[in-house]
């Protein structure tokens, strides 16, 4: 497929250097490409200071020896036109203003500095926002968060909201979410979601691209983007002001005309895009689709220690527009030769419990489980529960630190075996974030480490492994479509 040359924005993700207009001892844009890789090609400016951080501060950006491609204001909103004039003078390729007070106040005077902005950048130098966080990439070391992760990953994002930005970065230590590329672009008076959302299409650093909106005034061009991009990878899209009342509030926080719910939702489906309800369902899928390609059909194999959740497990799964098909009588009768009649179930779902704590070489485990469902040809999707410790460690006791290892080396081979054969394998643990006891903690952590060390999506709720199956799902259905 061909390319968008307009969507070649490898100098607002990529560039040379940084000058942060507003710099001080706490300001934390500061602060975050000081701890980055772009530390050595940051430059300060604050006519307040001679020197931050142990490195010159200049008092202008035309005072800058050099060129500067990418200036962030973090100034006051009687500021920014001022600074704005400078940077086009300096010829500055990207401004990001983080400075808010423009058109999403609704107030006369902030839609009028918002147009005078406009009006000097326009044709001379890129902008990102008003009101925005700007763009996290751990490949270039742009950054606005100091506490995030420098791990290069392989999700796009792109979010209309500040705060949305900072949950998928955030996320980058505790959902092992790793990002390839994030922009937040609030009131986008230059720069916007389809630019974004194109260039991030062709990136090869980017697998999936989840995406929080809010509004947009050119409906036409959003459209011809997201089909562009839908064809090309996973499209995932939270849609902010469905609702009459949502859709106000939209207006206000970032001067977005919101439209309806309905006519949103259709444009999204034609194009070929998933669209989810919530920000845990676009982090779940999100996370889920960068370590797995979709699945090509709707079979899902469930795999667990409970009759009880394997009846709740399937009903989640049906309503979710997921199919739990019959194991084979061959794949049946492989498995009645190892898994114990009594205490257990045998089909799909498959209630194993007893199979869960076989560690020894020469007697079939887990992975065996695996090998046999994997190998089924209507199963496209394996969701696989446990609770590694209210299950597991009162059965070991004094030897579960011991087994420990043991036990997930053959879960992990078992889920291997799933992936290998191109079914999507999901885990589903019980991870009680409001545990006391010390042990637990640690070893709910470190199966999690190890899940996601192999690529291997973890959830701490049945339905969050579900949807994130079934939003998988919906991706295929509507590729086919």
């Amino acid at each position: 497929m061909e390319k968008r040359t307009s969507a070649d924005l490898d100098f607002v993700f990529f560039p040379r250097n940084v000058a942060v207009i507003g710099a001080s001892p706490t300001e934390f844009y500061t602060i975050a490409l000081l701890l980055s890789k772009m530390n050595p090609n940051l430059y300060l400016v604050n006519p307040n200071y001679k020197e931050l951080h142990g490195r010159k501060c200049y008092a202008s950006v035309l005072d800058i020896e050099g060129p500067v491609d990418y200036v962030i204001f973090d100034l006051p909103t009687r500021m920014v036109t001022k600074v704005a004039r400078e940077c086009v003078q300096k010829g500055v390729k990207v401004i990001h203003s983080f400075s808010s007070g423009f058109s999403e106040t609704g107030l006369q005077e902030g839609i009028d500095l918002e147009k005078e902005l406009v009006s000097i950048i326009k044709g001379k130098v890129r902008m990102i926002g008003p009101n925005c966080m700007g763009v996290y990439c751990p490949k270039s070391g742009l950054s606005f968060n100091p506490g995030a992760t420098n791990i290069e990953g392989n999700i796009g994002v792109i979010a209309q909201s500040g705060t949305f930005a900072q949950t998928f970065v955030n996320s980058g230590k505790t959902r092992n979410v790793r990002i390839s590329k994030l922009v937040s672009y609030g009131n986008a008076v230059d720069l916007n979601c389809p630019d974004f959302l194109e260039y991030m299409a062709d990136d090869p650093d980017t697998r999936v691209i989840a995406i929080y909106i809010e509004g947009i005034l050119d409906g036409r061009r959003l459209m011809s983007a997201l089909q562009y991009a839908a064809a090309r990878k996973p499209v995932i899209v939270l849609k902010g002001g469905v609702t009459e009342q949502g859709g106000r509030i939209a207006s206000s926080h970032t001067a977005s005309l919101a439209g309806s719910g309905r006519t949103w939702s259709t444009m999204l489906r034609q194009a070929g895009v998933v669209q989810v309800d919530d920000i845990e369902d676009l982090l779940d899928a999100a996370i889920a689709l960068s370590q797995s390609a979709p699945p090509s059909g709707n079979g899902v194999a469930i795999i667990t220690y409970s009759g009880g959740f394997s009846v709740v497990q399937s009903d989640m799964c049906i309503k979710a527009g997921l199919d739990i098909p019959k194991l084979s009588p061959p794949a049946i009768e492989e498995l009645r030769r190892f898994v114990p009649v009594t205490g257990t179930m045998i089909g799909n779902p498959l209630d194993a419990w007893q199979v869960y704590y076989n560690i020894k070489e020469n007697e079939p485990g887990m992975d065996d489980v695996f090998r046999i469902i994997s190998g089924e040809k209507d199963i496209h999707s394996v969701i696989f529960q446990l609770d590694i410790i209210r299950f597991m460690l009162p059965r070991w006791g004094a030897d579960f630190e011991k087994n420990f290892p043991l036990i997930v080396d053959r879960i992990m081979k078992g889920l291997s075996y799933a992936r290998d054969r191109g079914k999507m394998a999901v885990v589903s643990n019980f991870l009680d974030p409001y545990t006391e006891n010390e042990k637990e903690r640690h070893f709910n952590l470190q199966f999690k480490k190890r899940c996601e060390a192999e690529g291997f999506p973890i959830y701490g709720l049945l339905a969050a492994a579900v949807n994130a199956v079934a939003t998988a799902y919906r991706y295929t259905g509507l590729k086919k479509h």
